[in-house]
């Protein structure tokens, strides 16, 4: 609705300017129409407007003192001789005031207001600006229903839609080869899409034009992933390196993390993780992940479970037992063994109806099940949509081999919906094969 008002004030101001113009300049053409047609009809009229021009520049030299009384008075009587000359015994008379008058007068037509321009003005500029507004623009835009279903469609992201967009990302940088953007994105969503070579050359050459720390950590990640979970090789030497210019380098800890729990070397997971925590912020959306991480790295040491920083243990606290959801999720009897023991599984709650965006996500992994998880507003993804601004939630379990948060074909998925706030003891079970 702003749009509209500022659009047609807009339009209207530049009407009246328009119409301004348009009505000053009839005017001044009507005027010196006039005057043209005074000028051919009665020519003595003519000729006395220009003599009594002149007078006019010599009351002006005399006032300025560059002529005296006589001089004045001389040139006065030689312009009224020649006017008399010109015009004749029946041409106008020039009087004091310097108007004419003569025995008959000539007819001027009045001038003509241009109404038929004014009126094509008003109508086409409203009218073409729609036009080139619905050609060039985005009218559903203006419809808050149709803008509303166009970003819940975005936000279904299908393999399909995605390999479209791989395409045009790839006929793109033929053209553009020096697009490190362009290669960043391609790498992503070939990652989505589970092509895991394809999506490590793009960072390869992602990172031939932009030695960025963060690509090469999720280079390492990538050709990881494509060695099925193994670090071994390249992909430790990268985070190493990483590790080594920057021993704070957030994304290097928490894969170096997650490489070293994959390999059952929980003491070093557990250095990697703890060294990254003194990192992170406490109000961070990583916090609440890191310190389960660093509690199971602990747990399979047989050490105590660490106590929460102050500012987290205080909103662990505040939360009520109320928003939460808690319960069990566990591996369908036909799936054991089926799958890897490595793999990410994702515990998380979406709106009944509407986005499929987590409100709430925890994350183990498939040896870890039967797991007992707890969602609440400590392990929201997004602050402005917490888990405790909902009646009733949809919980679902998916098991990853790819550790992608995006849903891939053969990924084991399981939910349970309608579930209330405050809901205990949920059985979740995965044993859906995602499509």
């Amino acid at each position: 609705m702003t749009f509209i008002v500022l659009a047609v004030g807009l339009i209207a101001v530049v009407l009246v300017v328009l119409c301004v113009a348009l009505w000053r300049g009839a005017q001044a053409g009507a005027l010196a129409l006039q005057a043209q047609d005074v000028a051919r009809h009665n020519p003595a009229l003519a000729n006395a407007a220009v003599y009594r021009d002149q007078l006019l520049d010599l009351e002006r030299e005399h006032a300025l003192g560059n002529l005296n009384d006589q001089e004045l008075q001389v040139a006065r009587d030689e312009l009224s001789q020649r006017l008399l000359d010109d015009v004749g015994p029946a041409g106008p008379e020039v009087d004091a005031s310097g108007s004419g008058t003569s025995g008959h007068t000539t007819a001027v037509a009045a001038p003509r207001q241009p109404w038929a321009g004014l009126t094509a003005l008003i109508v086409l500029v409203p009218v073409l600006s729609l036009v080139m507004y619905g050609l060039l623009g985005q009218p559903e835009a203006l419809d808050p229903l149709a803008l509303k279903q166009g970003v819940s469609n975005e936000a279904e992201v299908t393999p399909e839609k995605l390999a479209t967009m791989a395409a045009a990302l790839t006929r793109r940088l033929e053209d553009e080869p020096n697009n490190v953007e362009g290669w960043v994105m391609l790498a992503r969503v070939q990652r989505a899409l589970g092509q895991f070579e394809p999506s490590g050359q793009s960072l390869r050459k992602a990172l031939a034009l932009s030695q960025d720390d963060n690509l090469a950590i999720d280079l390492a990640e990538v050709l990881a992933q494509q060695n099925a979970g193994n670090f071994a090789g390249e992909p430790w030497a990268i985070i190493q390196r990483v590790l080594k210019a920057d021993p704070r380098h957030l994304n290097g800890l928490f894969l170096a993390g997650s490489a070293s729990y994959t390999e059952s070397n929980y003491s070093a997971a557990l250095r990697f993780w703890e060294r990254a925590r003194e990192v992170v912020a406490a109000d961070s959306p990583d916090a609440p992940e890191l310190d389960r991480a660093i509690s199971e790295a602990r747990d399979k040491l047989g050490l105590a479970p660490a106590a929460p920083p102050a500012s987290h243990a205080g909103v662990k606290a505040a939360l009520s037992p109320d928003a939460q959801i808690r319960g069990r999720v566990s591996l369908a009897p036909e799936w054991v063994g089926k799958v890897g023991p490595q793999d990410t599984v994702f515990v998380y709650a979406t709106a009944v109806s509407g986005s499929r965006m987590p409100v709430a996500i925890v994350r183990t992994t498939v040896a870890a099940l039967p797991f007992d998880f707890v969602l609440d507003d400590s392990t929201a993804m997004n602050p402005s949509a917490k888990l405790s601004s909902m009646s009733e939630v949809t919980v679902r379990v998916r098991v990853s081999k790819s550790g992608q948060a995006m849903p891939q074909p053969g990924d084991v998925m399981g939910s349970v919906s309608s579930v209330k706030l405050g809901s205990r003891n949920l059985s979740l079970i995965a044993k859906d094969v995602q499509p």
